[in-house]
């Protein structure tokens, strides 16, 4: 099994779901136990699948949940998790060491049920605004044709697709249409997007995004 960071993943039907942030290493076994999967650009959020979840690890990683499932798992919190140790040897089948999160050792186990009631039932009201909170970031738009430019302000090419989990409304990866710096079609993760304004400027240089073109 190899698992890169920016592989694309899609639920049981084949929808767009994210792109691979982390993968989870179990502290006792070294052996993986899960994925953090990345969604959205500014209105951006990070869950934690469990390797059981995972019906296939091919390219794309096809899980065995829905895309509205996704929002009874865990939301990855980096203060759980730690940076794999210099001195442990590379699971077989990768090379990104900076790829693992240790973790895992019954992290879903620690969730504790959730049993839906009614307002009618509780007493409280169905849900109460918070006027004082900040408005939740909007997902940019990203129309076809739109030119991207990497860290360096470098054009890379220009969008050929946007695609987006549909459950959340949260953009999962767009695909950067082959030409100037790609050999071909580029499917580029909405964690390395840094900017939406009249381009698409990317996080990282064209040489890493580059790496991404066999994921």
């Amino acid at each position: 099994m190899h698992i890169a960071f920016g592989t694309r993943v899609v639920d049981s039907e084949g929808n767009a779901v994210g792109t691979v942030r982390h993968v989870v290493l179990h502290p006792d076994t070294r052996q993986v136990d899960g994925l953090v999967v990345h969604q959205g650009v500014f209105k951006s959020r990070e869950v934690v699948v469990p390797l059981v979840k995972v019906a296939s690890a091919d390219q794309p990683i096809r899980l065995a949940l829905k895309a509205a499932d996704l929002k009874s798992l865990p939301l990855f919190n980096p203060e759980h998790f730690r940076q794999m140790s210099d001195h442990w040897d590379m699971p077989v089948g990768f090379d990104e060491r900076d790829l693992f999160m240790v973790g895992g050792g019954g992290w879903m186990e620690a969730t504790l049920p959730f049993e839906p009631t009614s307002a009618v039932v509780s007493g409280t009201p169905a849900y109460v605004t918070d006027t004082d909170s900040p408005r939740e970031p909007v997902e940019p738009d990203i129309a076809k044709g739109m030119a991207v430019y990497d860290s360096t302000g470098r054009r890379v090419g220009e969008v050929e697709s946007v695609d987006m989990d549909q459950a959340s409304g949260m953009i999962t990866w767009i695909v950067v249409r082959r030409g100037h710096l790609f050999e071909r079609d580029a499917t580029i993760p909405a964690s390395l997007i840094k900017s939406v304004t009249d381009r698409v400027t990317l996080s990282a240089s064209a040489e890493a995004v580059k790496k991404l073109e066999s994921v």
